[in-house]
Order: C-alpha cells, then structure tokens, then sequence
C-alpha cells in the first residue's frame, strides 16, 4: 500500500499495518494485540496493549541466542536494539532491551494506535533497500535531512499515574533525546511523584 505524507511531514502508519510490514517483510514475531493473537500477557495499569495501541516484537530469526551467532552475524539483542533506535521518535512508546522488563523484545505503544515516520524510517520499513528478512536494522540518521530529527518534545505527563517500571522508561527516553537539562528538570518531577512528595 502506497503511503503520503501528511501535514506534519510525516507518514502515519497504523500499528497492525506496520506489524503486519515486520511479520511479512522481515520475518519479527508480533504478539500482544487483538490483530496477532490478542494480548496474553500482564502489562502495566493503562498500557498501550489494553487500548490495542501497542505491540510487543520478538526478533529471534535463527534462534534467540544473544551473540553473533544469533542471525546474520548479529544476536537478537543488538537487532532489538537497532530496530528500537530506526523507530525512536515515531511513537509515545519504544522500549527495548536495557529498559526493565524488555530484555527479550520490543514494545512500542502510540495514542491511537498510529506511528509517525520520518522519511528515512520510512524508506527503510517500507522501501526496498532494507535487506527484508536478512535485516539487520543497522540503521544510522542522515542528520542532513531536516526530517530526520526525532521528536523529543516532552508532552504534558501525569508522573503520579506511571508505574516505577513506566517513570523509569520516560526518564531513560529523556536521557538519550540528550538534553541534560530538561532530563534532571523532569526527573526531580517523576522522584517527587513517585514519592508522592
């Protein structure tokens, strides 16, 4: 299906078409939605997964063995976390191996169910230059395309609704965006409400 960019610049998949995109075209394992036989598993209070908003992704082509021996050259681990950092940017959600309780996998969850591409995470999904099921996903931003820049905007969050595990995420998001300031400034936010202090 052929895909235009809508006002934002972006393209915006909805969240079975782009897991259905990782079954058929890279060979991924997508669980956890209604579409990929219904959510099974025990998530936070108010997850994506409950409002069929989120995915879980399961990379274990060749076998699930962490190391080169893994696939391609590559264990599932280092490929989760590839894939996590070609989607960094295009939804709420993008939590993989170094964030608690996504060790194996990767979650990505986004308000309404849709997932907003750049054009490069875009050519690469749903181009054809991608290496399909030999991918990898080595994937490294031209930062000369203006497009490219992920969007690290903090948007309003009630701290004192996530869980740990959810405060921890949004932290460690923050952190890599790279704005040391903004991070401490909104970490003391996320400790005093958790601490309900």
């Amino acid at each position: 299906m052929a895909h235009t960019i809508n006002d934002d610049g972006r393209y915006h998949i909805p969240i079975v078409e782009l897991g259905n995109r990782l079954q058929d075209r890279f060979g991924l394992t997508v669980v956890e939605h209604p579409a990929f036989g219904g959510v099974t598993v025990k998530h936070a209070d108010n997850s994506h997964h409950y409002f069929d908003e989120a995915i879980d992704i399961q990379d274990h082509r060749g076998g699930a063995g962490d190391g080169a021996e893994g696939f391609n050259g590559m264990g599932y681990v280092q490929r989760t976390k590839n894939l996590a950092n070609l989607l960094h940017g295009s939804g709420h959600e993008i939590l993989g191996p170094g964030t608690p309780g996504h060790d194996t996998h990767l979650h990505i969850g986004n308000h309404g169910g849709i997932f907003k591409l750049d054009q490069q995470q875009y050519d690469y999904l749903f181009g054809g230059n991608s290496g399909g099921l030999s991918s990898t996903f080595d994937f490294s931003r031209d930062l000369s395309t203006p497009s490219s820049v992920a969007d690290t905007t903090v948007h309003p969050v009630n701290y004192a609704d996530m869980s740990a595990s959810q405060i921890n995420a949004e932290y460690d998001k923050l952190r890599m965006a790279g704005d040391v300031f903004k991070a401490e400034d909104e970490g003391m936010k996320m400790h005093k409400a958790h601490f309900k202090k």
